[in-house]
C-alpha cells in the first residue's frame, strides 16, 4: 500500500508539472524601446564636439600670440657716407630710445661746411653729447595753428553772406512760397528781403502786388509810398501805385506821383499813358494832350494822335488839334469810324 500510494503521489505530481511546463503564452509583452539611453549618448557627443572645438581655438590664439611677441621690428640702419660735406647725413627713423638704452651718440642734422676735411683722410667722429636733445616741436605746432586759421577764415568767408546776397536768398524762398501757397510765409519773407534792401525794387514791388491781390490796397499803397520816398522816380513802384490810385479814382495822387517821368526806363509809355489819363479826368487837357503826343511820336500809332487831337480840341489848341486829326489819319491802324470821325473834325475845324 505504501508503495502504491508512492506511485500516486508521483503520478500526481508530474500531472500538475506537465501542465505548467507545456503552457505558452498566446504573445509575447512588446519591449520599450531605449530613448534615454540615445538621448544621453547625443548630449556627450555634443559636450564632446565644443570641448574639442574650444580648446583648439585657445590653442591657435596662444600659437598666434606667441608668433606676435617673438616678431620685434628691425630698425632702419644709416649708412654714413665717407664725404660728409656733399652728402647732408640722415636722422635714424627708428623710435628714440629710453634714457638709460639710448645711444650717445646722435647724427647732425646738418653738415658742416665751416672747416671741410680733405676727401682722402677719413671725417672725424662728432663727439658724442652728453645728453640727446629732444626735437623742438614750436615749428610743427605753428604750422598747424596756421593752416587751422586759414581752414577757418575760408569756412568763414564761403558761409558769411552780404545783406544784398542774403536778401537774394530769402527773395527765392518766398517766390517758392507763393508757388506752393505759403502766402503768410511768402509776405513775411518779401517783408524780410525789404528790411535787408529797402532799395530792392524786385522785392518791393512783388509785395505790393501781394497785398493788392489780397484787397490789402492801403498795404499795397503804404509798401509803394515808402519805396518812393526814396527813390521817387522809380518806374516799376510809380506804375503800380499810379495804377491803384487810378483804379480808386484817385487821379490827383496819381497825377502827382507821376509828375516826374523817366523817359529812358522800360515803362516810360505806360506812365506817359497813365498821366494823361489822369490829367485829362482833372480838366487838364493841354497837359493830357502833350502827354499823348508825346507817346504818339514814340509808337508811331495813329490812336494816340487821334487823342492828343481830342484833347487839343477839348483845350481849344485849334491849330494843334487840326495837325494831330491830320497825323491820324496819315497812320494806319485805326477803323473805319474813327477814321470817320476825323474826317470830320478835320473839315469842322478847317472851316472855322
Amino acid at each position: 500500500m505504501s508503495v502504491i500510494n508512492r506511485m500516486l503521489r508521483d503520478l500526481d505530481k508530474r500531472q500538475q508539472q506537465e501542465p505548467k511546463s507545456s503552457y505558452t503564452p498566446a504573445a509575447a509583452a512588446p519591449t520599450p524601446f531605449p530613448w534615454g539611453w540615445i538621448l544621453g549618448a547625443f548630449v556627450i557627443a555634443a559636450i564632446s564636439v565644443v570641448a574639442v572645438m574650444v580648446i583648439w581655438q585657445w590653442a591657435s590664439d596662444t600659437e598666434v600670440q606667441q608668433q606676435a611677441e617673438q616678431v620685434t621690428p628691425q630698425p632702419v640702419q644709416v649708412s654714413e657716407t665717407a664725404d660728409v660735406a656733399d652728402t647732408p647725413a640722415t636722422v635714424d627713423v627708428t623710435p628714440p630710445a629710453p634714457a638709460a638704452t639710448q645711444p650717445q651718440r646722435r647724427m647732425q642734422p646738418e653738415p658742416v661746411a665751416a672747416e671741410q676735411a680733405p676727401a682722402s683722410s677719413a671725417p672725424e667722429p662728432a663727439s658724442p653729447d652728453p645728453e640727446p636733445t629732444p626735437p623742438e616741436p614750436e615749428l610743427a605746432t605753428a604750422e598747424v595753428v596756421d593752416d587751422t586759421t586759414a581752414t577757418q577764415q575760408m569756412a568763414v568767408e564761403r558761409v558769411e553772406l552780404t545783406a544784398a546776397e542774403l536778401a537774394e536768398v530769402k527773395l527765392k524762398q518766398a517766390r517758392e512760397a507763393l508757388q506752393k501757397g505759403q502766402r503768410e510765409r511768402a509776405a513775411s519773407l518779401f517783408e524780410q528781403v525789404i528790411a535787408l534792401a529797402p532799395d530792392h525794387v524786385a522785392a518791393r514791388s512783388e509785395l505790393a502786388a501781394y497785398w493788392y491781390g489780397r484787397g490789402q490796397i492801403a498795404a499795397a499803397l503804404a509798401v509803394l509810398e515808402q519805396g518812393l520816398a526814396a527813390q521817387p522816380t522809380q518806374s516799376r513802384w510809380q506804375l503800380l501805385y499810379a495804377r491803384i490810385l487810378l483804379e480808386g479814382g484817385a487821379y490827383q495822387q496819381a497825377y502827382q506821383a507821376l509828375a516826374t517821368i523817366d523817359l529812358s526806363s522800360a515803362q516810360a509809355n505806360d506812365l506817359l499813358q497813365l498821366r494823361a489819363t489822369a490829367a485829362n479826368q482833372l480838366g487838364l487837357f493841354a497837359e493830357a494832350a502833350t502827354d499823348y503826343q508825346a507817346l504818339a511820336e514814340r509808337t508811331e500809332e495813329a490812336r494816340w494822335w487821334l487823342a492828343a487831337a481830342v484833347a487839343y480840341e477839348d483845350a481849344n489848341a485849334r491849330d494843334a488839334a487840326l495837325e494831330a486829326y491830320q497825323q491820324a489819319l496819315q497812320r494806319g491802324g485805326l477803323n473805319q469810324d474813327a477814321r470817320r470821325y476825323a474826317e470830320q473834325r478835320i473839315n469842322y475845324l478847317g472851316d472855322l
